[in-house]
């Protein structure tokens, strides 16, 4: 199995109200030190408006990062791209992808918080048509050798060329996030690698695999289970008392970002989610949600766990930590990860 990281930097640690991250270059030491314990990949996030410093500049940090690793890949989880013009993203992402030598994962997505269209006065209904001609024009732009125009009721591009040039041929791997069999299956028809979240169930993103793995047998193509990444909560906890600050935490962080997805109206309110278990905006379980489906608990808890993923399809999981602990980063790496890496196995290299 591979095992890589998802998140981001935090502006101001320590002040937000959901989670204790890192400051940006306390993360980057953590990058640093995932990247020589093992870890495969470090996923960044992009969010915009949330009040609790969200990584939102994620292509300027992947930049930061690329030049102080060398091996870990880094990968954009997802860039929003109804937000970017598409020819300044595809330069940005090429030079990502050259300053990374060929390391970057290019993952996108359409966008789906209520108060980030708000903010950037876009309606939400346009998303998908948004998300679906940039995805058309970058594919182009970045297999273009000679200038070319372009000219949609929504873009007017003239006499361009795209540069610098992409490492990666055609261009960097895509992966998109998507959720409903609709956009899995559309997701493997449109030949994109596949981003899972991290709150389905474990048996839901087995059902969620199978969806993907089926369009491609259907349309005649192989399936490589490492093509997708499914995002886990990590919550290491040695001992009851830490297993209950872990759900209090991760509760409160599900909570917010329900509000922030739902309606830019809504406020965040005090709850215990341990004791208030059906406290958040939607009604959800909250410690339910983790022990269903996060990497929870002592590293024999969290074995058991990587192998109900692993049993269900899993090949490559995205480590999402609240506390931006070290410990809890080698206790993964030193006690669960050797369990379930093979060393010189033909088929860990992700799909392109």
């Amino acid at each position: 199995m591979k095992f890589g990281l998802f998140g981001g930097a935090q502006a101001v640690p320590g002040e937000a109200v959901t989670e204790a991250a890192l400051g940006y270059h306390e993360y980057g030491d953590y990058i640093q030190t995932a990247e020589r314990l093992g870890y495969d990949s470090a996923w960044m996030v992009e969010h915009h408006f949330t009040g609790f410093s969200q990584l939102s500049a994620t292509l300027n940090y992947i930049s930061y990062l690329s030049g102080i690793t060398s091996k870990i890949r880094l990968g954009s989880a997802v860039v929003v791209v109804p937000w970017h013009n598409p020819v300044l993203l595809a330069e940005q992402v090429a030079t990502v992808d050259q300053l990374s030598k060929g390391r970057y994962d290019f993952g996108v997505g359409r966008g789906y918080r209520a108060n980030e269209f708000n903010g950037f006065g876009i309606d939400i209904s346009e998303a998908e048509d948004i998300f679906q001609e940039t995805i058309a024009f970058m594919r182009r732009a970045f297999t273009e050798n000679g200038r070319w125009s372009y000219k949609s009721e929504r873009w007017t591009f003239n006499d361009i060329i795209v540069e610098p040039p992409v490492v990666k041929l055609p261009h960097p791997p895509m992966w998109v996030g998507a959720g409903s069999e609709k956009s899995i299956r559309a997701a493997a028809r449109n030949d994109f690698n596949l981003l899972l979240d991290q709150m389905t169930s474990f048996e839901g993103i087995g059902e969620r695999i199978k969806w993907y793995q089926d369009e491609l047998d259907s349309l005649g193509k192989p399936f490589d289970p490492y093509r997708i990444g499914v995002t886990r909560g990590l919550m290491v906890a040695n001992n009851d008392n830490q297993r209950k600050d872990a759900h209090v935490l991760r509760g409160k962080f599900i909570n917010e970002v329900q509000v922030l997805s739902a309606d830019k109206n809504m406020r965040v309110r005090s709850f215990n989610p341990v004791d208030e278990k059906r406290g958040g905006a939607d009604g959800d379980d909250f410690v339910g949600i983790s022990e269903g489906g996060a990497v929870l608990g002592s590293s024999d808890e969290m074995g058991e766990r990587v192998q109900k993923l692993q049993d269900v399809g899993v090949r490559n999981i995205l480590l999402h930590d609240l506390s931006g602990s070290f410990d809890a980063l080698h206790q993964f790496a030193e006690e669960v990860m050797p369990h379930f890496v093979i060393s010189n196995d033909p088929a860990t290299e992700a799909a392109e």
